[in-house]
């Protein structure tokens, strides 16, 4: 078969068969008597294995071990293959939400854009300061959704950045509230507790109705930071 024919019948172009021909993935098994290309069966399943192993997200590299090398194991290729992909799926996850964050704001044009990116990343910096700063300057900016805030609060270690962002939460808007509330119901205690003394620093009725729930929860440092603030309101 003809190299024009085997890509027509694989999908596969023919200018990626002759880079798999310069790699030594598949050589074409013949020439007619003009010097073209004639590959064979076995040639095109060999073509069809190379294509399911880049599904898999093989380099070509790997996939010339995988098909030449009897000993080479799949084990840990495909082990490595899932710790690849789930890197992956973390940083589309962690765009998406920063699109997400990025579309909320409802940004008027590039510079509110590039202004909210900005305030995220420093939101995620591994400095405190910046950290602080971006929390400060928050209450200025209405490019930073609540959203990103709330998870900033329910996530910091820092002392400082954590009162911070606690003060800048409770200038943000009502909505905070509600996705405060979310993180009683984590599985972590340190995540619990970050959300109660949010929820503490609240006004409103939304505020105290989630406190007034947090009481009957299981927590007890979360029903006793919600006793104290409902008993000062």
């Amino acid at each position: 078969m003809l190299i024009g024919e085997v890509a027509r019948r694989s999908g596969v172009s023919a200018r990626m068969l002759r880079h798999y021909e310069s790699l030594g993935l598949v050589r074409p098994s013949g020439r007619t008597g003009s010097g073209y290309r004639e590959y064979s069966r076995a040639d095109i399943r060999r073509i069809f294995h190379i294509e399911s192993l880049r599904s898999l997200g093989l380099s070509l590299r790997e996939i010339g071990r995988a098909l030449d090398e009897p000993g080479f194991a799949p084990a840990a290729l495909v082990d490595d293959l899932i710790h690849r992909t789930r890197e992956r799926i973390a940083a589309e996850t962690e765009l998406l939400t920063r699109l997400r964050r990025i579309d909320a704001a409802g940004p008027a044009g590039w510079e509110d854009v590039l202004q909210a990116v900005a305030l995220l990343q420093a939101l995620g910096s591994k400095s405190a300061d910046a950290r602080q700063r971006a929390a400060l300057s928050s209450v200025q900016d209405a490019s930073v959704p609540v959203e990103a805030l709330v998870d900033a609060v329910l996530s910091e270690t820092d002392t400082n950045v954590a009162g911070a962002l606690r003060w800048a939460l409770a200038r943000s808007g009502d909505d905070a509230a509600a996705l405060l509330a979310r993180g009683l119901d984590s599985p972590v205690a340190e995540v619990r507790a970050r959300a109660v003394r949010a929820l503490a620093e609240l006004s409103g009725a939304e505020a105290t109705a989630r406190l007034r729930h947090a009481l009957d929860g299981p927590d007890a440092v979360v029903r006793g930071y919600a006793a104290l603030a409902l008993g000062s309101r």
